[in-house]
């Protein structure tokens, strides 16, 4: 199975078309939601502005795994090409983190292990 990292190495570093999105600091669950004025990633109180539902889910991967800083192509039929395997490799991933934190029971410190091997699997 191919990690985020390598995923985003292979995908999107290199493209030409690439812009930064720094992200604020991570609080919570992310959503996705689009109002009148267009495509908004939530965390917490926290909202970033997208251009698309493509590259607000886009976002929403990276954010969720931790990243403060992604290189978003701006190609968004690009996005819409590479998201279905994005997004089930962060599925996949999620999954697999969930089987060997069920045991721990303090919520705080599942989150902080499940963050370190996202930090992990980006490098």
């Amino acid at each position: 199975m191919k990690t985020l990292g390598e995923f985003y190495r292979e995908y999107i570093v290199g493209r030409d078309d690439l812009t930064t999105r720094e992200f604020l600091e991570f609080n919570g669950e992310c959503e996705v939601v689009k109002d009148l004025f267009g495509w908004k990633l939530y965390s917490g109180k926290h909202c970033i502005e997208c251009r698309s539902s493509e590259e607000a889910r886009f976002l929403k991967v990276f954010l969720d795994a931790g990243m403060q800083e992604v290189a978003v192509p701006a190609d968004d039929n690009y996005l819409k090409q590479i998201l279905p395997e994005l997004e089930h490799l962060k599925k996949r991933t999620d999954e697999i983190i969930a089987l060997h934190v069920d045991g721990v029971l303090r919520p705080g410190i599942k989150e902080r292990v499940r963050r370190q091997v996202y930090q992990e699997l980006l490098n």
